[in-house]
């Protein structure tokens, strides 16, 4: 059995979730309730999806056309792991998360003000260490911090939850923290810490945008080249007052998000063309696939009507558009040896 990641003891606990329901409830659209998830990740090289064991069997053919066991076989959730954390421990992050979650509702604020969310700074404090650390140790997030500052975060949430006890490296940590207000329950939001961004980390979180910092002051960082007013939120520590929150506007999340989708297509545009350059020099027909066959195939992937919308960026898709743009170029190619 694998030990606790946060206090070292058995981890005894399976079905942990990395990120707690209310923060996903955009992100994972069928958001009615536990088990009901269906969301998407985006990836430089292989995009997937993912959905609940109750998600509604209409909305998976909507997004997958016919689905058999092999499907639902294969299916996993990337932020709910097993035997990470022990059974103490994962209560005291369900307390963090029940406390937190009570401040949910305060969704609808002057744009421009830092308004106090109504959690003491010592539990908010608490709470976004708890989700930085989870979403590090976690395989599937995507998220990595500084192994020294994982540690720092680690060491807190482990003196805390065994004896109550604030330490000195709970001094290190400073946070600002904006939210969008009014967002359409509809519209779709994102997971996603900004790589480019290390001490002080950008995390965006549904219609949460976080600044954390360990030893250091919260500066602005553009994110993907989209400046935040980060200046005017107000820095958030151990200090004893209620958390404070930037109004942000709809409209900001948005185009940040519209910038990170940029920067996702970019670099799967880039992986695939790679991938391709390899293929051919494999197939000794030169150092570089041609450039017009590169851009087919990218759009070939993207309006492919023949295949439901959740298998378009599949391995498996991804390989017969390539085979089938390769085919084409042979047919116009004169005869080789090995290949008549």
């Amino acid at each position: 059995m694998n030990n606790c990641k946060i206090c070292n003891s058995k981890a005894d606990k399976s079905g942990s979730h990395i990120i707690p329901h209310f923060l996903l409830k955009r992100i994972d659209s069928e958001h009615k309730g536990r088990d009901k998830e269906m969301g998407f990740v985006i990836s430089e090289k292989n995009p997937s999806s993912y959905f609940g064991r109750a998600t509604n069997v209409e909305t998976l053919e909507k997004i997958y056309g016919e689905v058999d066991e092999d499907r639902i076989g294969s299916n996993s959730i990337p932020l709910i792991e097993d035997f990470i954390f022990c059974s103490r421990c994962e209560a005291e992050l369900a307390t963090l998360e029940n406390n937190y979650s009570t401040s949910i509702s305060k969704n609808d604020q002057p744009i421009g003000i830092n308004y106090s969310s109504g959690i003491d700074s010592e539990q908010a404090l608490l709470f976004w260490i708890s989700i930085f650390f989870r979403l590090s140790i976690s395989k599937n997030s995507g998220v990595s911090l500084i192994p020294e500052d994982e540690d720092v975060l680690r060491k807190i949430l482990n003196d805390y939850f065994s004896k109550k006890q604030i330490t000195s490296d709970f001094e290190k940590i400073k946070y600002k923290l904006m939210r969008a207000q009014n967002v359409p329950e509809k519209a779709s939001t994102l997971l996603h810490m900004n790589p480019e961004s290390q001490n002080p980390y950008l995390l965006v979180l549904d219609e949460f945008i976080v600044y954390l910092s360990l030893n250091i002051d919260v500066e602005n960082k553009d994110f993907y080249g989209f400046k935040l007013p980060v200046e005017e939120a107000e820095e958030n520590s151990n200090f004893p007052t209620d958390e404070k929150i930037l109004a942000i506007t709809t409209d900001t999340l948005l185009k940040l998000n519209g910038h990170f989708h940029a920067k996702a297509a970019e670099s799967y545009r880039i992986n695939l063309f790679y991938e391709c350059d390899q293929i051919f020099q494999k197939m000794n027909f030169g150092n570089y696939m041609p450039n017009d066959m590169k851009e087919e195939i990218f759009k070939l992937l993207a309006s492919d009507e023949t295949v439901s919308f959740g298998d378009k960026f599949s391995i498996k898709h991804r390989a017969e558009i390539i085979v089938k743009v390769l085919q084409e170029y042979l047919k116009k190619q004169p005869p080789r040896d090995g290949l008549k």
